[in-house]
């Protein structure tokens, strides 16, 4: 059976904003807008945006996924991380970081992710907020159709749940080829939006996620060459 994976970044996750509301505005002045963490270029497609998705889906092919994209080691206090690294790009304006981890096919090898934060609300205006994801949602996939290198496709990968959740998933021909058969399959670019209630490094909210993936084979030991036969005189 085949197992669809994506992978599980919660410690990447960027810190939720609060959710709290602002002091009540007087009748004649119009209400300020929901709270939210939203960059203006994720709403608004620019050209570093495709630069960015094209650079980023390039580095998956390279021998060591995006290593060619990461800039300093990844900071938690004052301790760096050794398989955690920030990176300059930032597709449909979101905020970056390059990780390596084990895969999850115990017989596969590590596990390469470009996990961007798109957007992030905090708790409340609930529905507003939602509107808010959905636009981010829609802008960043309409740039990953465009910059996407040629050849690439889309499909729909969202589920059926409470509080709507929805994916899209976008794959090379190779890629789309091995997930036919493949045991364990990372998607390549999943973008994603949903409601989360919150984890120990995030509070209740909506988030939109864009995650770049690249799983690599393990790694084969050569054989020792045989020893030369030694023929009888």
């Amino acid at each position: 059976m085949r197992i669809r994976l994506a992978a599980s970044l919660a410690a990447l996750a960027l810190v939720a904003c609060d959710g709290a509301k602002p002091a009540a505005p007087a009748a004649e002045t119009p209400p300020p807008a929901p709270v939210a963490e939203v960059e203006p270029s994720a709403v608004t497609p620019s050209a570093k945006s495709c630069e960015d998705i094209a650079a980023l889906a390039a580095a998956m092919a390279e021998p060591e996924p995006f290593a060619s994209l990461r800039t300093a080691k990844f900071k938690l206090g004052d301790r760096e991380l050794d398989d955690t690294f920030t990176t300059a790009a930032a597709p449909a304006g979101a905020t970056c970081k390059l990780a390596v981890m084990d895969g999850f096919d115990p017989k596969g090898g590590k596990l390469y992710v470009a996990n961007c934060a798109l957007f992030s609300s905090g708790m409340l205006d609930r529905e507003d907020n939602a509107e808010l994801a959905k636009a981010v949602f829609d802008a960043a996939r309409n740039d990953l159709t465009r910059c996407l290198p040629q050849g690439w496709t889309s499909r729909d990968g969202s589920k059926v749940e409470a509080d709507t959740t929805e994916t899209m998933i976008f794959e090379s021909a190779e890629d789309a080829k091995r997930a036919m058969d493949a045991s364990f399959y990372a998607y390549p670019v999943e973008l994603k939006k949903e409601w989360s209630e919150g984890d120990r490094v995030q509070g209740a909210g909506w988030r939109v996620t864009l995650n770049f993936q690249k799983d690599t084979p393990a790694l084969t030991e050569a054989k020792p060459a045989a020893p030369p036969s030694s023929t009888p005189q």
